[in-house]
């Protein structure tokens, strides 16, 4: 059901109606000799049936018609001319416009043929007695004509307009979809990259580690407790990688496994303390002894515990990397409305200044951090430190803080 636009549409048609109505009053009182109170009420039904029409079809139809039978009773007793004043025609054919561009031709349909059936009925009675005027039928098919005419045209023209407004709306459909087929297209595309690259590389790392123990003789207890390290996490993040490529293989999906949270970094720190770094934490999760704050830790937001464990696991492997022999601090802990994760480590054995947790080849680590931590309200501050190392701070609001603040 259709209804006014907008603002626009509200004041042509209530300048129609005020104009009819205006005109329509002294015009049956004057010409058709109509009583003049009842000059105001076809002049008030007249003009108001057009603005009734747009906003309650059959209610508009309603006093056009009512316009209409007190018009032609009160023009056959007074003798007035036939079949209906200008004004009227007029009126009538606005009516039907309105009712047509708004989609309701049916009801405009209606409101013609009852007009022009009881005007040509009013004329046949009024010629049985000789009263009708000279020309009345021949006004009547042009009133019939032209408001027909009115009808039809606003009837297409609508039915144009919502045409227009389909094939629109059918483009931009069109275009979204193909827009998102390219997108799907993408990820499919650097699933296959990952999957040939990085997941083919990091197999041949698990499959080349957890056989060394049988390949390599002579191997030692420790050598082989290394391998066997590195053969599990290269299983770690198999299993990671898989997760990631079915989410880009399958759209908008979620991951299958559990996403690592804050309640992991005591694993992750074992994991690199495993690989020889000397590494100093402060967990909630081990320094409260009655599990108070691990517990707290463990209700936070899953995109808040993965985009901290993630800065937490991309510091710890730069520092693997870029800063051999640092000593490395990892803490967690809350700083008024915020959740602070710091990793921070000295200068490494003969390695520069500026490497440690924050350094990576071409920056994308860096990046990757700062955009997990801004996709969570938070921030990511870096710097070198002034005697060698490097400090990374990941900053995040803690959820519930400022209605703690205000209790």
């Amino acid at each position: 059901m259709k209804r006014i636009r907008g603002p626009v549409e509200w004041i042509v048609w209530s300048v129609v109606s005020v104009v009819i109505a205006a005109v329509a009053i002294p015009t049956h009182a004057a010409f058709y000799d109509v009583p003049v109170a009842l000059a105001f009420v076809f002049g008030l039904l007249l003009g108001g049936s057009v603005l009734l029409s747009a906003v309650l079809p059959w209610w508009g139809a309603g006093a056009q018609a009512a316009a209409v039978v007190g018009f032609s009773a009160a023009s056959t007793v007074t003798g007035g001319p036939w079949p209906m004043p200008v004004i009227g025609m007029i009126a009538f054919c606005f009516v039907l416009v309105v009712l047509g561009v708004h989609g309701r031709w049916r009801i405009g349909g209606v409101l013609w043929l009852a007009v022009i059936v009881l005007l040509t009925s009013s004329a046949l009675v009024a010629a049985t007695f000789g009263e009708v005027a000279a020309g009345a039928f021949a006004d009547l098919i042009v009133t019939a004509s032209t408001s027909a005419l009115a009808l039809f045209s606003a009837a297409m023209l609508a039915q144009l307009v919502d045409a227009r407004v389909e094939v629109r709306e059918a483009r931009e459909e069109t275009e979204a979809e193909r827009a998102h087929v390219l997108w799907q297209q993408e990820r499919a595309r650097i699933a296959r990259e990952m999957h040939d690259v990085v997941a083919h590389s990091m197999s041949i790392v698990h499959m080349r580690a957890t056989s060394a123990r049988y390949r390599i003789e002579g191997l030692d207890a420790d050598a082989a407790a290394e391998f066997d390290g590195i053969a599990e996490q290269a299983r770690a993040a198999l299993r990671e990688m898989r997760g990631l490529l079915g989410v880009l293989r399958e759209g908008d999906g979620v991951l299958d496994a559990p996403q690592p949270g804050l309640a992991d970094l005591p694993a992750l720190i074992a994991a690199t303390r495993d690989a020889g770094v000397a590494i100093t934490a402060s967990l909630p999760a081990e320094g409260d002894g009655d599990g108070e704050g691990a517990e707290r830790l463990a209700e936070l937001p899953a995109s808040l515990q993965l985009a901290l464990y993630r800065v937490a696991q991309e510091s710890l492997s730069n520092v693997v990397r870029h800063a051999h022999g640092a000593e490395v601090f990892v803490g967690l802990e809350r700083v008024g409305p915020e959740l602070w994760l710091t990793i921070e480590n000295g200068p490494g054995d003969g390695e520069p200044a500026e490497g440690g947790a924050a350094s990576d080849q071409g920056g994308h680590g860096i990046r990757g951090m700062r955009e997990r931590m801004a996709s969570v309200g938070g921030t990511l501050d870096d710097r070198p430190l002034a005697g060698g190392g490097y400090r990374v701070v990941a900053r995040a609001p803690y959820p519930g803080a400022g209605e703690e603040g205000t209790a």
